[in-house]
């Protein structure tokens, strides 16, 4: 099953403690390129993100974002009041009201814009707790990714295995009028032949050996029979990989250069219009599908 390498995958896990969000989008890349984007007290976790990437992706662009709120009703600390600071404020409250001759008395309240004498003590976060949330959110959606990679990847090879079964068409039709062009260049050098010679005036008879052997060299340069019979080869061998597993991008590409490769040889053997026309379409058809391969792990 072939996977696209453009995918979006995201999950949600809550905990007693905290809300976990994780979004991974893949591109197009010739190599596995990962960018983690984590929260500042969770850096630490980096390389074993990406290590987790590693065994699920080969090829692509991956930008996964990482999120982590704490819930409403987590309490990961407790709040001490610093009360040598709180008296300090206390006295000097005090010392306003006599100087400025204020009326009323003084009440916890007053206190309470002076939030430094609030201390939070924080309990010490469980890591090993912490990473494995972590890392069951970002399975979740890797999972997803690669869901929507194979699903966009099976459009792909269905697109795939119809072009190529026109480029196995073009060549057929290719074959089938190189067939006929040895009969056709035989009758077009004796025409030449006749017209060169005035055999009546002469009175000789045209040398059908030399017209044989002419035309047996001429042969050799036109056949395109070996550049056919590779590029229905490169064909089979397309659809083979199609239909295996793994990462198989870069083979495809590898098929796709030597297509390229049997029908330039063939174009420049044509010598015929409607062959150097296939040839063109061959040539533009294995183009749009260099373009589709591209995304493809």
């Amino acid at each position: 099953m072939i996977a696209s390498m453009t995918g979006y995958g995201r999950s949600d896990v809550k905990t007693s403690s905290q809300e976990i969000t994780v979004e991974i989008r893949t591109l197009n890349n010739r190599f596995l390129d990962i960018s983690v984007r984590l929260p500042k007290n969770l850096s630490q976790f980096e390389d074993e993100v990406r290590n987790l990437v590693k065994k699920h992706l080969v090829r692509g662009r991956v930008n996964i974002s990482i999120n982590v709120k704490e819930s409403a009703n987590d309490n990961n600390g407790s709040a001490k009041a610093n009360l040598e600071l709180a008296q300090h404020y206390l006295k000097q409250l005090k010392f306003l009201k006599k100087q400025l001759n204020l009326s009323g008395n003084i009440r916890v309240e007053h206190l309470l814009p002076f939030t430094d004498i609030f201390l939070m003590e924080e309990e010490s976060e469980d890591l090993t707790g912490l990473w494995n949330e972590l890392r069951e959110a970002i399975e979740q959606a890797l999972e997803n990714v690669k869901k929507m990679r194979h699903d966009e990847g099976n459009e792909l090879s269905l697109d795939l295995q119809k072009r190529v079964k026109l480029l196995d068409h073009n060549i057929l039709e290719i074959e089938e009028l190189a067939a006929s062009r040895i009969d056709k260049e035989r009758e077009r050098l004796r025409e030449k032949i006749e017209n060169l010679t005035s055999i009546d005036a002469v009175g000789e008879d045209v040398n059908e050996g030399r017209i044989e052997m002419e035309i047996a060299l001429l042969a050799t340069r036109i056949d395109v029979t070996e550049e056919c019979t590779r590029f229905k080869s490169h064909n089979k061998m397309f659809l083979e990989i199609l239909e295996s597993d793994g990462a198989i991008g870069r083979k495809l590409n590898f098929l796709l250069q030597e297509m390229t490769r049997e029908a330039n040889t063939i174009g420049s053997k044509a010598y015929d219009a409607d062959i150097s026309h296939l040839v063109v379409m061959i040539k533009e058809e294995v183009e749009k599908i260099r373009e589709q391969v591209q995304n493809i792990e």
